[in-house]
């Protein structure tokens, strides 16, 4: 080998571990603070931040492994490293059976970026590289504990409405009183929250600084603002944790065990009475959890040996969700994305093999943490001082036992800005047990090595300089240059040329991901002052620092290397580089397409949709508001126009083009949301079109059509209301006014939200865990039914309804019962009035009214007011 060869692997390979090393700390504490309020999801910029950084972080650990070659790892090292290369593999595997890939792609992403981040910790983090992680860390905490407190000042001090207080951004108060920092939902701040805490008073153990304490009481005064019952048990599990430490491997505390005792004692309590207050005004969270749990339980049971697939949960659990879940949430658009326990959730991704793994990931990582704390804590009880990095050991195992603590209840390692720790907190555990990174082994073995090898001996070094290099390595040094040639041009032109053509850059002087995000920012002379001009700065400012010294790091690693590998490596990133960066693209399009929806500005709103859907095809929601965009407006004229979405110069009307975009999302999540029933509206449009047309046969097929869909979501969410109403008004339509009724009946009795009648006569339960939906009595027992009003005035539809299709049927003693039941409801009904009038003069026209004697007690409460037509009990069952 060439003596330029000799010297650049070595430094290609140390600039490369010096770029993870920094880069790593860095991306975490960007992760941890970055929000983004011109996309649809605030939160989306943590999600980019992971795949894009993630992405080149990965590149840069690929570059220095290949310039390590053969000697990268060693059997010991794949020893340390199988439990979270397994958990990887096995993610690949869940991943690969997947029955809808639209879900599983993010959190397949995220799988391989946490075992990625645990991988890199192990090997390449040494001391100095660990001190580091650190600062960044408490970085965060500052970053994201000082705005959590700023929101904490402005929700109590200020007057609520945009502008009116110190807070500059747009979100000021959008979850009340609870605050949410810079992670944009109180429960992943809660987790973050328990996952700093130990690491913070560890650092202030181990070097007594006083600005930890500030810190640490702002943080207090966060977790309890959050409003999180599961970050406040996580916080207590911690306290337990660090009172087990402290009195099992640390004897120089037993003169204090009482008092410290005492403290960890009192904040358990604390903690735990303060969740236990809580649930008592709140007790539906308890509701939601089980009822979910018991829906993924039944899932688990499908495929219980090796899961369904990580990311499965979304499209899969509309088939299973309870119907109470719909009285919990109040909403019939929403969609719960999981199982509110990572464990359950664990279980029914991978199945009993794959959790298997997950728990020998979890318990090895904690049996290494905990035995090195045992070794390196003996020599207190030596009277020797112990080595400094148990003040980190200590910290990193806390964290660790608080986050898998509050993941019992929640489920924040599926979201991006907390679920990241847990590859950081695994790696730092197996790091700092083990004292050294692998590479340093892999150093010092390397030593020992060539310190016991003989010397070559002359004639062999001689043979060994006539042959020469080799046919691999003379195919390199011919490949090096167009390769690192390939890999600047390639940088340079995804970040100024490519996109060029876009109508996003026509406003813009660049092209390429610089040009896009000037774009998206807009120039900073029409930003108004506050929070809008902050975030232009902070983002501009994040932006660039990213994007240079990624560029940098890429290019001057192939520069140094002298193995066209490299720079392959750096050319293989781009493409889904650019990918991930579309996908932060089409956050950002469908929140502008969202506002012309809601304009009903349709021409830019399906512009904007359609650009969401080449950026991401698997954004199903996306797709889902582009149907409904063309149901909404339903303009039956056919026409081809690319820019709604129209291919191959077929003309299409607004019903065949929402039907195509529904079918996608079908496609991508069977049950997604509220499809089935906005399919069924839809047909019920064309239904009515035909008829205006005089077309009664083709009218007939499209209401069965319509018929399919709503009885498929009547299956998928039987509390929906506005869907008993379609099917029974394809009945009134159809003149089949007994079937009418009785799909009416069906909405009122409810028989799906029924409850055990055991458990139903309990005062204490019927307050607390059946609290979700409301009861009413009937004959003496307590009874669920759907026109119960929540709200005073609501539920007087459904008798209404009832009472229409009765009078039509015409069965006026229960027609009149039905009207009297939704006047109870809501005396202020005018239809119902004015028809119950209807009911009393065909009555008397018909000679059918009954003139009795007065009650001689005034009607039960809920009942209807007493007149003068016999009320009958309800027939036609």
């Amino acid at each position: 080998m060439s003596d330029y060869r000799k010297a650049a692997r070595p430094q290609a390979e140390a600039f490369a571990h010096k770029a993870v090393v920094v880069w790593l700390p860095l991306l975490y504490c960007l992760i941890s603070s970055l929000f983004f309020l011109r996309t649809y999801d605030s939160a989306q910029v943590k999600i980019t931040m992971m795949q894009m950084g993630g992405l080149g972080l990965l590149t840069l650990w690929l570059i220095r492994l290949t310039e390590a070659g053969r000697a990268a790892f060693s059997r010991q090292d794949l020893v340390t490293l199988s439990p979270f290369l397994a958990y990887l593999g096995w993610g690949i595997f869940s991943f690969l059976k997947a029955p809808y890939h639209m879900a599983s792609v993010d959190f397949f992403l995220r799988h391989v970026f946490y075992m990625v981040a645990a991988l890199i910790i192990i090997y390449e983090f040494d001391e100095p590289a660990v001190q580091r992680l650190v600062k960044w860390l408490v970085i965060s905490a500052w970053i994201a504990v000082g705005y959590g407190t700023l929101q904490f000042v402005d929700n109590t001090w200020f007057p609520r409405g945009p502008g009116k207080g110190i807070d500059p951004f747009v979100w000021r108060g959008a979850f009340g009183d609870r605050v949410f920092s810079t992670y944009g939902n109180p429960n992943f701040y809660g987790d973050f929250l328990v996952i700093v805490f130990p690491t913070l008073l560890m650092q202030y153990l181990k070097t007594w600084k006083w600005s930890y304490l500030p810190l640490m009481g702002m943080l207090l005064l966060n977790l309890a603002m959050t409003g999180t019952k599961g970050a406040w048990l996580g916080f207590a599990m911690v306290l337990a944790v660090f009172g087990v430490i402290a009195f099992a491997y640390f004897p120089t505390l037993k003169p204090y065990r009482a008092k410290v005792a005492g403290v960890i004692l009192f904040g358990i309590l604390g903690f735990v009475g303060y969740t236990a207050k809580d649930l008592a005004n709140r007790v539906v969270s308890v509701n939601f959890r089980l009822f979910t749990w018991e829906a993924t339980w039944e899932m688990i049971r499908t495929q219980p040996l090796t899961g369904s697939g990580v990311g499965s949960f979304p499209p899969l659990y509309p088939a299973f969700r309870r119907p109470p879940i719909f009285h919990i949430e109040g909403k019939h658009n929403t969609e719960t994305d999981h199982a509110e326990n990572e464990y359950i959730e664990q279980l029914f991704d991978n199945g009993i093999l794959g959790f298997g793994i997950f728990l020998w990931m979890v318990f090895s990582t904690l049996f290494i943490g905990f035995k090195a704390l045992g070794h390196m804590t003996k020599s207190l009880a030596e009277g020797r001082a112990m080595p400094p990095r148990v003040y980190e050991l200590v910290g990193f195992l806390v964290a660790f036992c608080g986050m898998l603590g509050h993941n019992n209840f929640d489920v924040s390692l599926r979201f991006v800005s907390s679920g990241v720790y847990l590859g950081l907190l695994a790696g730092l555990i197996v790091n700092v047990a083990r004292g050294k990174a692998l590479y340093e082994l892999h150093g010092a073995r390397m030593a020992e090595a060539a310190s016991n090898a003989p010397p070559p001996s002359p004639a062999a070094r001689l043979e060994a300089e006539a042959a020469g290099p080799g046919a691999l390595q003379t195919l390199a040094d011919f490949l090096i240059w167009p390769a690192r040639l390939a890999a600047v041009g390639g940088i340079v032109y995804l970040a100024f040329i490519h996109g060029y053509k876009s109508p996003l850059l026509k406003a813009v002087p660049l092209g390429g991901m610089y040009g896009e995000f000037m774009a998206i920012m807009g120039p900073l002379g029409r930003i108004p002052a506050g929070g809008d001009f902050w975030q232009w700065w902070l983002a501009w400012t994040t932006f660039l620092g990213c994007t240079v010294g990624l560029a940098y790091a890429m290019i001057r690693a192939s520069l140094l290397s002298s193995n066209p590998v490299v720079p392959g490596l750096v050319l293989a990133m781009l493409m889904p580089l650019y990918m991930f960066w579309g996908y932060f693209k089409a956050d950002v399009h469908h929140n502008i397409a969202i506002f012309f929806s809601k304009e009903r500005q349709w021409e830019p709103a399906v512009a904007n949709y359609l650009v969401v859907h080449r950026l991401n095809p698997d954004f199903v929601m996306s797709k889902y508001f582009l149907g409904n965009v063309f149901n909404d407006r339903f303009n039956m004229t056919k026409v081809y126009n690319p820019n709604w979405g129209d291919l191959n110069e077929v003309p299409m009307d607004d019903y065949e083009r929402a039907l195509f975009w529904y079918n996608e999302v079908r496609r991508l999540a069977p049950n997604y949301v509220q499809m089935h029933h906005q399919v069924g509206a839809l047909h019920m449009k064309r239904a009515q079109h035909a008829s205006d047309q005089g077309k009664q046969q083709e009218a007939e097929k499209y209401l069965d059509m319509a018929m399919t869909r709503f009885r498929l979501y009547e299956q998928i969410d039987p509390v929906f209301a506005p869907n008993y109403h379609r099917i029974a008004q394809i009945y009134m339509i159809r003149k089949d006014y007994a079937a009418a009724i009785k799909t009416y009946e069906a909405l009122i009795d409810a028989e799906k939200c029924a409850v055990d009648p055991k458990l139903m006569e309990k005062p204490l339960l019927r307050r607390t865990i059946l609290a979700y939906q409301p009861y009413l009595v009937e004959d003496g027992k307590h009874v669920h039914r759907h026109a119960v009003p929540v709200l005073p005035g609501e539920g007087s539809e459904n008798w209404t309804a009832l009472a229409n299709a009765y009078y039509l049927d015409g069965r006026l003693e229960d027609a009149e019962r039905a009207y009297l039941n939704a006047l109870a409801l809501n005396p202020q009904h005018t239809n119902a009035a004015n028809n119950l009038k209807v009911v009393y003069g065909r009555a008397q026209a018909e000679g059918r009214l009954k003139k009795l004697d007065p009650p001689a007690a005034p009607p039960a409460p809920g009942m209807p007011p007493f007149t003068g037509l016999k009320v009958l009990p309800r027939g036609g069952r």
